[in-house]
């Protein structure tokens, strides 16, 4: 997969507290798995965060972070 460098502005509340960046990489994360677009460890690793933390993350926002059987699963979380 190509990887690309994007420059983003957004507006953000002056009350905002919180790692921003952090916090990005995390929803685009999410999002893009979400829609289907990357896989669950990709998106582990733009999140730049373990991926058990990562299916944390998912089911806090009641997310169905696989859909594997047993045996997939363990092969998964091996990688």
């Amino acid at each position: 997969m190509r990887i690309i460098e994007k420059t983003v502005r957004v507006i953000i509340p002056s009350n905002y507290v919180g790692d921003l960046e952090k916090d990005v990489k995390l929803a685009l994360a999410i999002d893009l798995f979400f829609r289907g677009i990357i896989s669950l460890g990709r998106a582990a690793e733009i999140a730049e965060i373990p991926i058990q933390d990562f299916i944390h993350e998912l089911r806090k926002r009641g997310i169905v972070p696989f859909t594997y059987d047993e045996d997939e699963l363990k092969r998964e979380l091996e990688t």
